[in-house]
């Protein structure tokens, strides 16, 4: 933990000092840099363990102090965003004028010298009262705020509690650091494979105030983590992995501790297990709730043989995280069969599903065919769009899920096979089978457990997966520029991840030797799908420099005529590339000198 500053000194001088040079100005309220909704709940789902830990712990403390001022307990991220915030409605509409609101960002360089941002900077609490604040908007409150850190020491999120008043006591200061130590015990404690919690004071009294030094260790003694406080007093800083029982025994002052023993790690707190969205299905999503949850349902079914239904728009990864499923199975050391039926045509699906005897038909194999089914025996047997298996074909599959068994073309003997069925389409199958063209009987029998798999425009970790995709691709340390990303997050991705992926891919090797990928650098058709519609700019991202602006273009509609065609082509190039004459020229295709009269024509230049 760390130590309690109570009065403003240098630290404040620097913050101004900071404000200035990054252009703020103390009567112009600043512009606001707030995250979209699906952003928002991308990080709240990236530190779900520590949000829990202090609606456990922390909230029903500020409740009990707090009931009837006019404050609010506030928990940020790492970054200085808001994730949520707890106390009077009536003093949050108030707050919500300066933008105190979820999704804000506070840092000290966007909102001047305040205790969110200027704890970050300083990573260390501090209670900043009224007039100190660098804006003068936000003078009428005082914020006393602590940056919370994980067992590394890295911080992960600020608490606050901001108030309608114009000083914070004491006491508001120690509350706001006795609730980030017992946030910051709690999730000690709930770390895999923590075994026993060791509390430590000077004094019994203290061993469980909330202020004890705690260790935490595995079964066989090994320290896993530790707080500040228990370095401070065992005057080890760095002690994990050593033996508990060597430091106990080793120290020097006149402690004392007592050790309780924590729950098995296979029955932690689910506050602990959501504590990253990174399970098992860690490279399937980076925080996705949908993804996660259909992983969740799937990998509890996987060995219960229950046959599965994915369902989902074509190119979501359906066929990844049947991959993924197989390798946490326990038939991961068996096959995986993947059968494309919307690929094979339609006169030679059965034998290649359930293969054939020697001379079963003209053109067949002297050697006969074990078929897709019988290869799966004793794995996984995937088929892929499903819905376009022909009603032949469904009445023979379905026999081999009824009976276990499957009978090759052209034999009368039957073979037992062993295999787990994972089925997917993009299409409804209920209206198939409402059409007639897929078998009722066939669908209650590979729907025991019905998964649907998010496009990509409605994923919540969109940003998240675009730079995983582009890291992969990249051949030098590039990034992607903020006006590039919102574009990208905008587009509706009707090829979803594959798409993505072709994209990103392509546009990598155009350009290996960049250092930022912006919309200049996209090849001309995939710019044209990209900008044929604006992302649209919410009013949580309006009037904000940080933010990229939007793309002025309005939706696609049908044009009348090629001169028409012509000018919105480069309209719509001239404002993506934000008025850059060289990168419209390029992009285009165009030389400058044209571009500069065809302009001029447009009434967009003057002279």
């Amino acid at each position: 933990m760390q130590h309690v500053q109570f009065s403003a000194g240098d630290w404040l001088t620097s913050s101004w000092d900071r404000c200035h040079q990054a252009g703020l100005k103390q009567r112009r309220q600043p512009e606001n840099i707030i995250l979209s909704n699906a952003e928002l709940k991308a990080r709240k789902w990236s530190v779900n363990a520590l949000l829990q830990a202090v609606e456990t712990y922390a909230v029903p403390l500020f409740n009990q102090m707090f009931a009837h001022s006019d404050s609010r307990l506030i928990l940020t991220d790492r970054d200085g965003v808001i994730l949520a915030s707890w106390g009077q409605p009536r003093f949050k509409e108030r707050l919500t004028q300066i933008a105190l609101d979820n999704g804000v960002c506070w840092q000290e360089n966007l909102k001047g010298t305040n205790a969110i941002g200027t704890a970050i900077v300083e990573a260390r609490p501090l209670t900043i009262i009224g007039k100190q604040h660098y804006v003068h908007q936000h003078q009428f409150i005082s914020c006393s705020a602590s940056p919370v850190f994980n067992h590394q020491g890295q911080l992960i999120g600020v608490l606050d509690i901001t108030s309608e008043q114009t000083q914070h006591d004491l006491s508001t200061q120690m509350l706001v650091q006795n609730m980030v130590q017992q946030v910051e015990n709690h999730l000690l404690c709930a770390m895999p494979d923590s075994a026993v919690q060791i509390n430590l004071a000077c004094e019994e009294k203290l061993l469980n105030s909330g202020w004890q030094g705690v260790l935490v260790t595995d079964e066989s003694g090994q320290v896993l983590a530790h707080n500040h406080i228990a370095s401070q007093l065992l005057e080890c800083p760095h002690m994990i992995g050593l033996p508990v029982e060597h430091l106990l025994h080793q120290q020097n002052r006149s402690l004392v501790f007592e050790k309780h023993p924590l729950q098995p790690a296979a029955k932690k707190s689910s506050a602990f297990r959501s504590a990253s969205p990174l399970t098992t299905s860690c490279d399937l999503h980076f925080g996705d709730a949908r993804i996660e949850q259909a992983w969740q349902q799937a990998h509890k079914l996987i060995d219960k043989e229950i046959p599965l239904l994915i369902l989902g728009e074509t190119g979501v990864g359906k066929n990844e995280f049947v991959k993924a499923l197989h390798q946490h199975s326990s038939r991961q050391h068996r096959p995986l069969v993947i059968v494309n039926c919307g690929a094979i045509p339609k006169d030679l699906i059965e034998s290649e599903l359930f293969g054939y005897v020697a001379g079963a038909f003209t053109g067949a194999s002297p050697k006969g065919y074990r078929g897709k089914i019988r290869q799966a025996h004793q794995g996984m047997l995937f088929l892929d769009e499903i819905a376009d298996m022909p009603l032949d074909a469904q009445c023979r599959l379905l026999h081999v899920l009824q009976e276990k068994e499957v009978i090759p073309v052209g034999s009368g003997q039957s073979e037992s096979v062993d295999i787990q069925v994972i089925a997917a389409t993009h299409k409804d199958l209920t209206a198939e089978v409402e059409a007639g063209r897929f078998r009722q009987d066939l669908y209650y029998r590979l729907n025991g457990l019905v998964l649907e798999l998010p496009p990509l425009r409605e994923r919540q970790d969109q940003a998240q997966l675009i730079a995983h995709i582009h890291r992969q691709y990249r051949l030098n340390q590039q990034h992607i520029s903020p006006q590039l990303l919102q574009i990208l997050q905008a587009y509706r991705w009707p090829g979803n991840i594959r798409e993505l992926d072709n994209m990103l891919k392509v546009t990598c090797l155009l350009t290996s030797d960049e250092p930022l990928l912006t919309l200049a650098h996209i090849p001309g058709h995939i710019l044209k799908s990209l900008t044929a519609t604006a992302p649209s700019q919410s009013p949580s991202s309006s009037g904000t420099e940080e933010r990229p602006p939007s793309l002025r273009v309005s939706e696609a509609q049908p044009v009348p005529d090629l001169k028409t065609t012509v000018e919105t082509r480069l309209l719509q190039t001239y404002q993506a590339t934000q008025g850059n004459i060289s990168q419209t020229s390029r992009l285009l295709g165009v030389s400058r000198n044209t571009i500069y009269r065809k302009l001029k024509m447009l009434g967009i230049l003057s002279c």
